[in-house]
């Protein structure tokens, strides 16, 4: 770490609405002027207004590709971590950037469908996701973890997709020694969106899979591949 603030853009913008700040990303920057969209004011008063952290540098805004959201949705199976159950909750990180959700208590299955939203500029960049099992006296213990590859997701998305019928499947990826995927996830062109749903095999950890969907949110600071 170079000392950078994080950059947050998850759940907890006005009133509490987890859309809010991407909300109002997108829809500022469809209003600005192509030269007008890396200002730093612009994004000073955007993220003012939304009690959303600063962003990392104004270098990096520049480079913006879009932004990913990350709709963490289960846990399946995870691990013990108290006398007979955890209270877990999952932490996702993508380069100076650090959102977690909200803990489940005890329970083993837990579901959190939230949305915790990453600004990608690299796509190099692999998430990286961490469940955690909170404790109030001792350190939270760690329940697993896993990486994606969002390069191909963020690949398929930069495409021109409008042409392609609602439900089309643009690619399938297998599981494999280089993944964490427990079974084939699709990136998918749905209703006007972006997604892929997928089930990570959580490591370095006995048990335990993660379900969550990721959806591309296009700013328009670039213009999409043709």
């Amino acid at each position: 770490m170079d000392g950078k603030p994080p950059l947050i853009l998850s759940g907890g913008g006005k009133g509490g609405n987890p859309n809010s700040a991407v909300g109002t990303l997108e829809q500022t920057f469809q209003k600005l002027p192509i030269n007008e969209r890396n200002s730093d004011f612009v994004f000073g008063k955007l993220l003012t207004e939304d009690s959303v952290s600063p962003p990392t540098s104004a270098p990096e805004m520049e480079n913006m590709l879009g932004l990913l959201k990350v709709h963490i949705q289960r846990g399946i199976n995870l691990a013990v971590r108290d006398l007979r159950s955890s209270d877990p909750y999952v932490v996702v990180r993508m380069g100076h950037q650090k959102l977690k959700t909200r803990v489940v208590k005890k329970n083993l299955n837990p579901e959190w469908n939230e949305v915790l939203t990453l600004c990608v500029n690299d796509p190099n960049h692999p998430i990286k996701l961490a469940v955690y099992d909170k404790d109030v006296f001792s350190l939270d213990d760690k329940m697993g973890d896993a990486e994606i590859d969002v390069s191909p997701f963020v690949e398929t998305a930069r495409m021109n997709l409008e042409e392609h019928p609602s439900g089309t499947v643009m690619k399938r990826m297998q599981p494999n020694r280089q993944n964490y995927f427990s079974e084939e996830s699709q990136i998918m062109w749905e209703n006007g969106k972006v997604l892929q749903r997928m089930f990570l095999r959580l490591r370095n950890v006995e048990c335990g899979e993660v379900e969550l969907e990721l959806e591309w949110v296009d700013v328009g600071s670039i213009p999409r591949k043709t």
